[in-house]
């Protein structure tokens, strides 16, 4: 491609070329530029169907043919809700007002301590609160992508997936039976019990359902003044969790038999594998790949994929190894343009490599969408895909 995105843009802008050109520039780009996008890193868009899934792609490493080594019996759960995600900050009030005015998530509550929104009508809340501590390391999906980061003060720590069936005596047992060690975390109608994935990443198994947690209206107030005027947007699915874990395969094969959450076809290998969350990805998706210290153990062992090397074995207690490294969001009614000049008019974006302020352009297949930096500096997609 003979010119970068944020070129296209600026000639749009000038009237140097029309929309019509634009439009047709980033559909070719769509081809040829590698993304960042859930079905575009190394794995197939969902639904792809054809080819020999034991061919490595171009510049890929041969696909993951082996079979995920469970580490318990599967318990046969299926995951129906993301019930809530976990952020920790150093500003909760700033980042709620942030999320609320650019996504359109809606303020359920806020108790001076942390605030939880909606996300939207198909996926559950997130849970905003301040205590970071130390800043984390850039994630590996967002590295050397020719933007200038600004800092980043938070992280997501933990996440709450509601299951079907939910029996509390019988899922405090399960989880007991398999060594999860669970510790009840029960609020009223909110039931749950708390465990640690094998990388000490916190995670909660819950009645959660769109029924239960969604029988009021999200009606409360913006803890800060809105940074800007409201977008419209209107969050319709969770696209993909980007989640970065020292060994990728063993991740993949615990949640599959915990929570039943499936490998896409043709999706391993390269040190990551997709995977469907909920009945063929009704409730999201996510990437699990292996992180700077996997591709780190893959390069001194001289192998390209951690499926090539023997199983790591539990993260030691009290050092978490597993970390979110960005989450990719669906809106409603997308059109690139648009998406990108609201992006660009409240100047949330990155300064690229030629010094501009620019919404990170990620158009892969049939994912078209933008990297942009939340509140807190932390990387956020907004993309066009709104269903399995």
């Amino acid at each position: 491609m003979s010119q970068s995105f944020s070129q296209l843009f600026a000639d749009f802008d000038r009237g140097k070329i029309s929309r019509r050109q634009l439009l047709q520039a980033l559909a070719a780009a769509a081809v040829i530029v590698p993304g960042a996008s859930l079905f575009a890193q190394g794995t197939p868009a969902r639904g792809a169907t054809g080819g020999d899934s034991t061919r490595a792609g171009r510049g890929r490493a041969p696909r993951d043919t082996m079979p995920l080594v469970m580490p318990f019996e599967p318990t046969g759960w299926k995951t129906v809700w993301l019930d809530h995600l976990n952020y920790i900050c150093v500003d909760y009030k700033k980042a709620a007002a942030f999320y609320a005015t650019l996504m359109g998530w809606k303020v359920r509550s806020d108790d001076g301590k942390q605030c939880v929104l909606d996300i939207g009508e198909n996926s559950g809340s997130i849970v905003l609160r301040n205590g970071l501590q130390a800043p984390p390391p850039a994630a590996i999906t967002d590295a050397g992508l020719g933007v200038q980061r600004p800092p980043i003060q938070a992280v997501y720590d933990g996440f709450a997936w509601g299951i079907d069936s939910w029996d509390e005596k019988k899922v405090e047992a399960e989880l007991t039976r398999r060594g999860l060690n669970p510790v009840a975390d029960h609020h009223g109608d909110y039931r749950a019990f708390k465990i640690k994935d094998p990388d000490n990443f916190d995670l909660a198994v819950t009645n959660g359902t769109k029924a239960l947690r969604r029988k009021k209206p999200a009606n409360g107030k913006l803890p800060a003044p809105a940074p800007f005027e409201a977008t419209g947007f209107n969050t319709l699915y969770l696209d993909h969790i980007s989640f970065e874990v020292p060994d990728y395969r063993r991740s993949a094969a615990f949640y599959q038999a915990l929570l039943g959450w499936t490998a896409a076809p043709r999706s391993g290998g390269g040190g990551q594998t997709t995977v469907f969350i909920g009945e063929g990805g009704s409730v999201g998706g996510a990437i699990i790949r292996g992180n700077a210290a996997a591709r780190a153990r893959g390069r001194a062992a001289g192998a390209g994929d951690s499926a090539a090397m023997a199983p790591l074995p539990p993260t030691p207690a009290g050092t978490v190894s597993a970390a979110i490294g960005h989450i990719s969001w669906g809106i409603e009614n997308w059109n690139t343009e648009r998406v990108h000049d609201e992006l660009k008019k409240r100047d949330v974006a990155y300064t690229n490599a030629q010094g501009a302020r620019e919404p990170r352009p990620d158009m892969t297949g049939t994912l078209e969408s933008f990297h942009v930096p939340d509140a807190m500096g932390w990387d956020l997609q907004i993309g066009n895909r709104i269903a399995p």
